[in-house]
C-alpha cells in the first residue's frame, strides 16, 4: 500500500509539472498573439486606403498561420489532458479494487450527515459546513456553530503567539476559583513573551501577579521560568532554550481545543476523522484475511472481527478486560465475572472452574470459595 501510494504521488507530481508547463506556454503564445494583433491594429489606424488595410490584415493572417500559435496551444492542451488520462489509469493500476465482503449495517444516514456537518464546523470551515447542511437538509445548533467559530478565533490568535483571548476564555469557563493546567501554561508562555520583548521588570511583575497562584502545583516549572530571568538577553542560548520551542505552542493549541470541545460536550477528536483513520488501518488486514480464507469463512456474519487488529493506544477510548487465565479479551458472549473475593475472570474461565454446579469452586488467586451463582457479571 505504501509503495502504491508513493508511486501515485510521483505520477500526480508529473501531471502537476505538466500543467504548470502547459499553462506557462499557453500564456506565452497568447501574449505573442496579442502583440501581433496590437501591432497590426496600430498600422491599420495609420493607413488611409482600403487596399492598404486589406494588405495589413492579410499579413497578420499569414503571420499567425506561419507561427501556428493556436495550433501550438491546442497541442499543449492535448498533451496535458493526455497526462491526466494516464494518471487515472495509473491510479487504477496501483490501487486495485478489492472486495472482501459486504456487511449489512443499520446505518443512520441522517446521523452520518450530522457528523460530517459537525466536522466541518469544528475544523473551522463554517461556509463549507453551512453549504453541506443546506444540501443534506440537516441542522447544527447555532450555539454549537458559534462555539466552534469562537474556538477557532482563539486558535488563530495562539498561532500568532497571542494568549490573551485564550486566557479570557479560560477565566470565563473556570470552575469556582480553581485554576486549570491550561491557564498555567498560557501564563507561562505570556511570561516568556514579555521577558523577550519588554524585559525582566515587566515579566517579573506579571509572574508575581499571575503565576503565584500555581506555586503548590507547578513549583518546578515556575523555578525554570524564574531561571530564564538570568538569561533574558539571550534565552535561545541558555539552558532554558527548550522553553521557546514552537512545539510548546502547538501543544498549547491542541490542549485548548480539547478543553474547549470538552466544555461544549463534544468529543476531543473529530469522530469522522477517528472513524476514517481506524477504518483505513483495519481494511488492509481484513482484505488480506478475505483473500487467504476465500469462501471458507464469511467474516461479515460474525459478531466479532475474525482477526486481531492493533490500532494503537490512540484509538483506545475505554477499558479492555483480558482474562488473566485464558488471556482472551472480554466479549458479549464471554463477559467478565467478579468472584466473591473481588478477583475478575472471564465467564468461560469461571465455567471451567465450576466443574460441579452444586459444589463451590476455589478462586485460582486466593483461598476464597464460591458458587457460580455467587459470581456477578460486570461491565466496564
Amino acid at each position: 500500500m505504501g509503495d502504491a501510494l508513493f508511486a501515485a504521488i510521483r505520477d500526480i507530481d508529473r501531471v502537476a509539472k505538466k500543467q504548470r508547463t502547459c499553462s506557462a506556454k499557453t500564456a506565452q503564445y497568447l501574449s505573442q498573439m496579442e502583440d501581433e494583433i496590437r501591432a497590426a491594429k496600430a498600422k491599420l489606424e495609420k493607413s488611409a486606403s482600403r487596399e492598404e488595410k486589406k494588405r495589413l490584415l492579410k499579413e497578420l493572417h499569414d503571420k499567425l498561420l506561419t507561427l501556428r500559435l493556436p495550433g501550438q496551444i491546442e497541442d499543449k492542451q492535448k498533451e496535458f489532458y493526455g497526462s491526466v488520462s494516464r494518471l487515472g489509469k495509473s491510479v487504477d493500476k496501483h490501487f486495485k479494487s478489492e472486495s472482501f465482503g459486504d456487511r449489512e449495517t443499520n446505518l443512520d444516514d441522517e446521523l452520518l450527515d450530522k457528523v460530517i456537518a459537525n466536522h466541518f464546523f469544528r475544523e473551522g470551515e463554517p461556509q463549507l459546513g453551512q453549504t453541506f447542511c443546506e444540501e443534506a437538509n440537516v441542522s447544527v445548533s447555532e450555539d454549537l456553530k458559534q462555539s466552534f467559530l469562537d474556538m477557532h478565533v482563539v486558535v488563530s490568535e495562539l498561532k500568532n503567539h497571542n494568549v490573551l483571548p485564550a486566557l479570557e476564555w479560560v477565566k470565563e469557563k473556570r470552575e469556582e476559583e480553581r485554576a486549570s493546567p491550561l491557564e498555567f501554561k498560557l501564563h507561562s508562555m505570556q511570561f516568556l513573551r514579555l521577558l523577550g520583548s519588554q524585559g525582566c521588570k515587566v515579566a517579573l511583575n506579571y509572574a508575581r501577579t499571575n503565576l503565584s497562584q500555581f506555586a503548590n502545583t507547578h513549583m518546578l516549572e515556575i523555578r525554570q521560568l524564574m531561571g530564564c530571568l538570568l538569561y533574558h538577553n539571550n534565552i535561545a542560548r541558555s539552558p532554558y532554550k527548550e522553553l521557546l520551542s514552537e512545539m510548546h505552542w502547538e501543544t498549547l493549541r491542541h490542549t485548548f481545543v480539547r478543553e474547549c470541545c470538552s466544555t461544549m460536550g463534544q468529543a476531543c477528536e473529530s469522530p469522522l476523522l477517528v472513524a476514517s483513520a481506524a477504518g483505513s488501518l483495519a481494511i488492509p488486514t481484513l482484505a488480506k484475511f478475505a483473500t487467504v480464507m476465500g469462501k471458507k469463512q464469511d467474516w461479515t456474519t460474525m459478531e466479532q472481527l475474525p482477526v486481531e487488529i492493533d490500532l494503537g493506544h490512540e484509538f483506545t477510548f475505554y477499558s479492555i478486560f483480558a482474562c488473566p487465565i485464558s488471556r482472551d479479551q472480554a466479549s458479549r458472549d464471554d463477559p467478565p465475572m467478579m468472584l466473591l473475593c473481588g478477583h475478575v475472570l472471564s465467564k468461560q474461565s469461571v465455567t471451567k472452574l465450576n466443574k460441579s454446579n452444586s459444589k463451590p469452586f476455589k478462586c485460582p488467586y486466593c483461598p476464597s470459595e464460591q458458587k457460580f451463582s455467587d459470581c456477578v457479571e460486570i461491565s466496564f
